[in-house]
């Protein structure tokens, strides 16, 4: 369930993906039976603490990607990634901590991820 943005900052725009890389976006979306912490995950080579209704971009090289929590490896997730390509990630953590990543269909990732706001943008 769906309900509004927690994380500070922008709200999800599209961008164009590089030709010679893939573009991973993880989510994390709001719910009522979500945990309220926040645990460090990796994704590809870039690590980040996503907050409730909060997203990052990480952008790849093509081959193997996989993400992780760093306090719950048994919900890691690996895929291929092929430049040029989006991919989304929902990122779900329930009320014990327990972190669970999917690879969602991209219609369905971009419909998700228009509730969420732009985390940890590099300088």
């Amino acid at each position: 369930m769906l309900a509004g943005c927690g994380a500070q900052g922008e709200a999800y725009q599209p961008r164009k993906t590089p030709a010679t890389q893939a573009l991973v976006y993880v989510y994390r979306p709001y719910g009522l039976l979500s945990s309220q912490t926040n645990p460090m995950i990796t994704c590809g080579h870039d690590s980040i603490e996503l907050e409730t209704s909060g997203f990052y971009e990480v952008v790849a090289d093509g081959g193997p990607v996989t993400c992780v929590a760093a306090t719950d490896s048994t919900g890691e997730l690996k895929f291929d990634a092929h430049a040029g390509e989006q991919y989304f990630i929902k990122e779900d953590v329930d009320t014990s901590g327990h972190v669970r990543f999917k690879l969602m269909d991209a219609d369905v990732g971009r419909d998700q991820i228009k509730e969420c706001n732009r985390q940890g943008i590099k300088q």
